[in-house]
């Protein structure tokens, strides 16, 4: 679904200043924010990802390398602890006697099966998952099946990267807040969720080459279309995922700005680009935003 997807150095190549690139290279999906203290790079993610994508453009790595400080969307061990897997379970589990396919549509339910039994699994075994709950799930076992790992992606890459380089971590979001957003966002309409993530899996089936190659080259009006095919019929959900969030990540983003230390910011995708994106945001605010 789209927070999990929207939410990733080379020796031997010539060494290029991370502000200024060479008018013959593409762009890659990275920009740039100079505020009165710091500089802020702002890298957009694929949260899962292919191992065939690396080693990723010099660039990308050479930004981080400047930052001491290294900031993502939630710390991405807190969904390993005992504490926050017992939280998931409670809050995507039905306790009280309904079910999935009481809860959801037979046109719903009828695709999710579909995409359950494509992976070689009964759908009976999600029956008690609450509809953002069966969203996260099947989205996680389609992405793998596609080639996308979370191992794999640029979340995880610069995590292990920042814990080895002793570098400062600073998080957007704690896991429980993107749990409590994803099972209590859309009261009376959590079915939203589920229809969204199997809309964004088969724009994924049909794309997901191109979507990387849109990555690769930087081109934020393609990823932008990519993020509006499978939202567009889910304002709903754009706003909770997406618009709501920006605005509160853009505010600590103007506050790193303000402060020492440049900042290397790892983020969705799909947050960068577009009206409700963060990059209009922070040219609204009066910067100048520049693509690597």
């Amino acid at each position: 679904m789209a927070i999990l997807l929207f939410s990733f150095v080379c020796l031997g190549t010539p060494f290029y200043p991370v502000h200024a690139a060479p008018k013959n290279l593409s762009k890659v999906f990275m920009w740039s924010v100079q505020g009165p203290k710091s500089k802020v790079f702002l890298l957009g993610s694929m949260h899962m990802f292919k191992a065939a994508s690396y080693p990723l453009e010099p660039r990308i790595e050479k930004a981080y390398q400047s930052c001491p400080r290294v900031v993502f969307e939630a710390d991405l061990e807190g969904p390993g602890t005992d504490e926050i897997r017992d939280m998931m379970l409670k809050l995507g589990t039905y306790h009280d006697g309904k079910t999935l396919p009481k809860e959801i549509s037979e046109k719903t339910y009828a695709l999710f099966k579909e995409r359950v039994e494509a992976n070689n699994l009964k759908v009976e075994q999600f029956d008690t998952y609450r509809p953002w709950f069966a969203a996260l799930s099947i989205a996680t076992v389609e992405l793998k099946r596609f080639g996308f790992t979370a191992e794999n992606g640029l979340d995880a890459h610069f995590s292990d990267e920042a814990v080895s380089d002793k570098k400062k971590m600073i998080y957007l979001e704690t896991a429980r807040q993107q749990l409590d957003l994803l099972a209590n966002a859309l009261p009376g309409k959590e079915e939203d969720l589920l229809k969204q993530a199997l809309e964004e899996i088969a724009v994924l089936e049909k794309a997901s080459a191109e979507m990387v190659q849109a990555w690769k080259a930087g081109d934020a009006a393609r990823m932008e279309a990519f993020t509006q095919k499978s939202l567009k019929e889910f304002p709903e959900v754009e706003k909770k995922l997406f618009t709501e969030r920006n605005k509160a990540w853009t505010t600590r983003i103007l506050r790193l700005l303000s402060q020492e230390g440049d900042v290397f910011v790892v983020v969705g995708a799909g947050h960068l680009v577009g009206k409700g994106g963060l990059l209009e945001m922070l040219k609204a605010k009066g910067y100048n935003v520049v693509q690597q």
